[in-house]
């Protein structure tokens, strides 16, 4: 595998913008005056074709996006809003979407997030094998065994020999369980360091407010990058130092562009749009399999001018999102990452050698303008990409799924509708309507003004009808109607979206709501319907942390943090269940607190129980319940005592009732 690829050709094209030599320039073309120029272009031109292709099969997914933000901010949609104004009236938005987007959001962090626990656990195969070589000595120690017995004299029973072959095998295994459990809680610190040193938890609070908003939200991990700390010398001064570390990216919807029939990020292939400042793309020199050479020259090409490609969301998008139109500006260059499959023969072509022709290989490809910045192979084993995506609703075989903006976009249609009503027949019905007979008032009368006790002068009716000149009429005011309209379709987001309104503390509960207990139970039962949401986070987490969990194994030379282990990301739900099962083990701890159950729990059993519930409450484990073998050194010490209280009474009776005798002189008291 080819790490850095040193690209000839393309990049001297710039020779004259960075002022090389002219003969050097001339004799490299000479050596090669048209094939490099083709072989940036095949790689390239492929990757930009991709590009392309996949751009125009998201647009309508681009408009998705558009509207469910539009929705959460209390935005119209440009249509409906000229449709609004062309009738005139209030153009009042309801935000019952951002609540419950919040309402959402804010219960997936607290699930997640919750007393420090984690949401995922780093667990050992059930049952972890024993290696050949064990098994050889365990054979040879089994058998030195029977020869002993065979020398003392007596006969080795078959049967005993297979069992202690059990025993030793069982004692093994157990061995190797214990050494796997504390290299996973290693291998888990590990992990927990290097999440922190990356901003894990930021980045996944930025993911769940994606999820609760688009069709989909992106997480990209493991990323190998730079970064810079400051640290502290003994005599307390600054210190800069610069690591790589394995990093954590949430990547907006609107950057992702999957292959047009791809179901996952595995499918096809993905490209991630980056708009990089000279900053970055400087950072991006030293990094492994960027070249250098072709980052300089894109920064002397692009540095003062700046690259940007228009796309259909940027406008509307830099808007949603609170900053003012960036379409002008110099400070950003945009380039595109690419994951996939390339032929071999475009590789070959490209300056890789040790490729076939006929063969796909799995790359990653930089590109800015035209320029390939990065080209290597994907070092993953399994050649899985750094992107995980999920969907607060999963649509089967598609790589969008429903966003909770959607999911309610009909119960937000018709409470803004009723809304509007309500307040333009307020305002319609607020005052009186006028009808004048113009005629019949004096010359120069202000019809517009109207106040208390005012004095209309007006002629008699021609008619003769004797019809008043001035006509007051009352407009009807429908406003509990149009109330009880409202409070229906609010209800009804309850039940679409199921988050209710008692979760995040409105008072309009009514019903068993109104005890403690019933209020506990209706959010039990509320809790079900956004498991299947968390638990559609915790696959992609799960997928997440089982890369970065890979590339410490492979990439780390610690020997005590590597074991056989996977990772499980059933946290969330057991956090879910937390009060509920915590008060099961209070219940558990009570109905075992007699001498029969005590007996057959043992100390052990009873510690591990303590050991759950110290955890729950935040306490320190460690400091309340001694470790399994301290109690177990214990139950041996309470076993010796027991046996010598029991000497003294199986001694004879006549014994006791004599006095001792002193030993003659020089003999040991037996």
């Amino acid at each position: 595998m080819i790490s850095s690829l040193l690209i000839i050709g393309r990049e001297e094209s710039y020779g004259k913008q960075m002022a090389l030599n002219s003969q050097r320039l001339n004799s490299i073309q000479e050596e090669s005056p048209i094939e490099d120029e083709i072989v940036i272009s095949s790689l390239a031109h492929y990757v930009l074709r991709c590009y392309e292709e996949a751009k125009t099969a998201k647009s309508d997914i681009t408009e998705r996006l558009l509207r469910c933000e539009r929705q959460r901010r209390g935005e119209y949609d440009p249509d409906k809003l000229a449709g609004i104004r062309d009738t005139g009236g209030s153009d009042i938005f309801m935000m019952l979407t951002d609540i419950k987007c919040r309402a959402s959001e804010s219960w997936i962090k607290d699930v997640m997030f919750s007393s420090g626990e984690k949401s995922w656990s780093l667990t050992p195969t059930v049952e972890p094998e024993v290696p050949v070589y064990y098994e050889q000595e365990i054979v040879d120690t089994v058998v030195s065994e029977a020869e002993n017995v065979q020398m003392a004299g007596q006969q080795v029973n078959p049967k005993a020999v297979e069992i202690r072959l059990d025993e030793i095998y069982t004692e093994v295994q157990e061995k190797i369980k214990a050494q796997a459990k504390e290299s996973a809680l290693a291998m888990e610190k590990r992990m927990m360091d290097k999440m922190q040193q990356s901003g894990y938890q930021n980045m996944l609070s930025e993911v769940i407010y994606d999820f609760v908003t688009f069709p989909c939200a992106i997480i990209k991990a493991p990323i190998i990058r730079k970064k810079k700390f400051l640290n502290w010398s003994d005599s307390f001064d600054p210190e800069v130092s610069e690591e790589i570390i394995e990093d954590f990216e949430r990547v907006s919807p609107y950057d992702i562009f999957p292959s047009p029939n791809a179901v996952t990020p595995q499918d096809g292939y993905i490209i991630q749009r980056h708009q990089f400042t000279r900053k970055d793309l400087e950072l991006l020199i030293d990094m492994p399999s960027f070249n250098k050479e072709v980052i300089q020259q894109v920064l002397m090409q692009y540095g003062n001018t700046g690259l940007r490609e228009m796309i259909q969301s940027d406008s509307e998008r830099s808007l949603l999102e609170g900053r003012n139109n960036t379409l002008i500006g110099t400070e950003l260059i945009e380039g595109i990452e690419f994951w996939g499959n390339v032929s071999g023969h475009m590789l070959r072509e490209y300056g890789m050698t040790d490729v076939e022709d006929y063969k796909e290989y799995e790359v990653n490809v930089w590109i800015v303008g035209s320029e390939v910045i990065k080209c290597a192979m994907n070092t993953d084993p399994l050649h899985r990409r750094p992107y995980s995506k999920c969907s607060f609703e999963q649509i089967p075989n598609a790589f969008w799924g429903v966003g909770l903006p959607e999911i309610m976009r009909d119960v937000q249609v018709m409470c803004n509708g009723s809304a509007r009503a309500l307040a333009n027949n307020m305002a319609l019905a607020s005052a009186p309507q006028v009808d004048v007979s113009v005629d019949r008032l004096p010359e120069g009368e202000d019809l517009t003004k109207m106040y208390p006790w005012k004095i209309w002068q007006t002629t008699s009716d021609r008619t003769g009808g004797g019809q008043p000149a001035i006509k007051f009429y009352q407009p009807n005011m429908n406003a509990e109607t149009l109330l009880n309209v409202y409070q229906y379709f609010q209800k009804i987001a309850d039940e679409v979206t199921g988050v209710p309104n008692y979760i995040y503390g409105s008072s309009a509960v009514s019903g068993a709501g109104r005890t403690a207990s019933g209020l506990s139970m209706l959010m039990e039962n509320a809790s079900k319907g956004i498991k299947q949401a968390i638990l559609n986070i915790d696959q992609a987490v799960g997928d997440v942390l089982q890369r970065l969990y890979d590339h410490i194994m492979i990439y780390d030379d610690d020997p005590t943090i590597k074991g056989d282990c996977k990772i499980v990301a059933s946290g969330v739900i057991k956090t879910l269940l937390k009060e509920s099962v915590q008060q099961r083990r209070n219940e558990f701890l009570q109905l075992t607190s007699n001498p029969v159950d005590l007996q057959i729990m043992g100390q052990t059993g009873r510690a591990e129980l303590l050991r759950e519930i110290a955890k729950v409450l935040n306490m320190d484990v460690d400091k309340l319940v001694p470790d399994p073998d301290t109690i177990k050194a214990q139950e041996q010490m309470q076993q010796l005592m027991a046996m010598q209280q029991q000497q003294p009474q199986q001694a004879p009776p006549q014994q006791s009732q004599q006095p001792p005798q002193q030993p003659p002189q020089g003999e040991i008291q037996q």
